[in-house]
């Protein structure tokens, strides 16, 4: 029995377009539904790339296969839409106190030391390397210039489809409300997904992230920086700041707790005055096993998913974009570590 379509994909953030992207490269008939929210994490992210975080200068998981794998991808899709989004380019971690500074001098290699930390921008006593390698996707340049080309292509939809709406059949998936038929449905809803009826095993643990656009007259860094909070510039003495971190407010509205945590960051390594021009907020999709997580519904293998991607969507999005395709199309495996386990109650 033909298809309207061989795959519709449900969500156009970071991971469903990776998966679009895939689909498209292999000349596959798919349409891609998405809410438009201009509050989904994907278009709230910085897009950041790093190799290391937090006070323990943890090494990012996976970091240098998806990294290459990830500029092989933003390459190909900048040449594909004749769009620049994608720069790869060292960042500075400044270190807040000596207990952070003798953890990294552990880790780092010792030539990474950064000894030109400018003292007319930055309070860095304690010092900083660089962050290599490091780049960062200019996350809603990327997706509007894919949103564009799947449109052109008539494979978009904006409409906010509900799980509950999918109806399996023995041969694939019906969508009532649309009036059409698919092979498979995949799902790449990122926080959306929380109480998708078709994945209860998936454990969710979103996390609420708010960001600030600044200015910052007399600011010259080119480089992203870390410490703490994050520096991102955009141009023109205009930057990108940010994150927080709820778990208990997982609304997408701003609030002033999350900007007044910010620029107290900001303060604390920033010398230079900053005027906050813009305030978002957006819903990680943070999993509890912090992995992404990919795979096929157990019983219905007309129903996919990719999700989990979480502060690390830039990265993690074209390895686990295309496994999964690999996996629905030519039945290549999934790596355990990443795979969507079964559960008992899943309908």
């Amino acid at each position: 029995m033909g298809h309207d379509f061989e795959f519709v994909v449900v969500g156009q953030g970071l991971a469903g377009t990776a998966v679009a992207w895939q689909l498209r490269r292999r000349r596959r008939r798919f349409l891609v539904l998405d809410r438009a929210d201009p509050g989904a994490a994907s278009r709230v992210a910085a897009g950041l790339i790093t190799p290391y975080t937090g006070r323990r200068v943890a090494r990012t998981w996976n970091l240098d296969h998806c990294f290459n794998i990830a500029t092989g991808f933003y390459g190909s899709s900048e040449a594909e839409t004749g769009t620049k989004f994608f720069h790869h380019a060292p960042a500075l971690r400044l270190l807040a106190d000596a207990a952070e500074r003798d953890v990294a001098r552990g880790k780092i290699d010792p030539t990474r030391f950064d000894r030109s930390i400018n003292p007319a921008w930055f309070a860095a006593a304690h010092g900083g390397f660089d962050l290599t390698p490091a780049a960062r996707l200019d996350t809603p340049r990327f997706l509007d210039a894919y949103r564009t080309l799947f449109q052109e292509h008539h494979a978009y939809r904006a409409i906010d489809l509900d799980p509950a709406d999918v109806e399996p059949t023995p041969t694939g998936v019906r969508l009532p409300r649309l009036g059409l038929t698919a092979g498979c449905v995949i799902f790449c809803q990122g926080a959306a997904g929380v109480g998708n009826p078709w994945f209860p095993q998936v454990p969710y643990n979103p996390a609420k992230g708010e960001v600030l656009t600044v200015r910052v007259p007399g600011l010259g860094e080119t480089r992203p920086v870390h410490r703490g909070v994050w520096l991102a510039p955009l141009g023109g003495e205009v930057f990108l700041a940010g994150s927080t971190y709820d778990r208990d407010d997982l609304t997408p509205t701003p609030t002033a707790a999350g900007r007044a945590a910010i620029e107290a960051g900001l303060r604390e390594f920033l010398k230079l005055p900053f005027e906050v021009l813009d305030h978002r907020a957006g819903v990680r999709p943070v999993l509890r096993t912090t992995k992404p997580m990919l795979g096929v519904h157990p019983r219905r293998p007309g129903l996919a998913i990719l999700t989990g991607l979480g502060s690390k969507g830039a990265l993690y999005a074209p390895v686990y974009g295309a496994t999964l395709v690999n996996h629905l199309t030519d039945g290549r495996p999934i790596d355990a570590e990443v795979r969507l386990p079964t559960a008992p109650e899943i309908p």
